[in-house]
């Protein structure tokens, strides 16, 4: 049915919740608010509604960058300077860029799936650091190409950020695409809004809402099921 498997990369292939914690780690350990699952959590709170502001263009990539950390050290009774919080921010990217542990299923999924389509990666990320983690892993030798919002000067869920892979790749029959990934707003509602099949990776069950996805799995596995 299809020829081309676009994968998300963050919390799809690559386990970015714990690279997020890990990152955060390095960055916090030696300050005086140290590092913990408390502070973890409400700055994954801050970051997931900064990147929600992403996509519904209220902000851009540039203020996104520090603006989460000033908001986290705010809600923590610190102030944070717009230059440290560059420095805070370039920091944290560098941790980032060293964190490749996989979603479990992920290796023997893509392994299997590769015999049979062409791979893609379509991922809204910092490049250089979505570049290094993905080198870091056994994943990577099995896609056919990186597609990465940062290079591209578009992101999910726009109509063009897909409309450029598709271009890319050179094949425009939507019938051909599948997207895969775990957003709502970006993955899902972007394959919707650029006329492509999707399915939802619902890890934490929290269903689908009012999006529609062809198909939801609950674990990277059953796609091999569905495939």
């Amino acid at each position: 049915m299809y020829q081309y498997l676009l994968f998300d990369a963050d919390n799809t292939l690559l386990d970015f919740d714990l690279a997020e914690k890990e990152a955060l780690r390095g960055v916090l350990e030696n300050t005086p608010m140290g590092y913990s699952e408390e502070i973890a959590q409400l700055y994954h709170a801050i970051n997931d509604r900064e990147w929600k502001r992403l996509e519904r263009g209220e902000t851009t990539r540039e203020c996104l960058r520090t603006e989460r950390f000033i908001k986290l050290y705010a809600a923590l009774g610190y102030t944070l300077k717009p230059d440290d919080a560059e420095a805070v921010a370039e920091t944290f990217l560098q941790h980032m860029a060293e964190q490749a542990a996989l979603i479990d299923g992920a290796l023997e999924t893509v392994t299997q799936l590769s015999q049979r389509y062409a791979l893609y990666i379509v991922t809204n990320a910092t490049a250089w650091v979505q570049k290094k983690r993905m080198s870091r892993t056994p994943i990577a030798p099995y896609f056919q190409k990186v597609y990465i919002s940062h290079e591209m000067g578009c992101a999910k869920p726009e109509r063009i950020f897909f409309d450029q892979v598709l271009s890319d790749i050179g094949d425009m029959r939507r019938e051909a695409y599948l997207v895969i990934g775990d957003s709502l707003s970006s993955d899902i509602a972007g394959a919707r809004g650029a006329g492509l099949d999707s399915c939802y990776f619902d890890r934490s069950g929290r269903g689908s809402g009012s999006e529609t996805p062809k198909w939801i799995i609950h674990s990277l596995p059953e796609l091999l099921t569905i495939l």
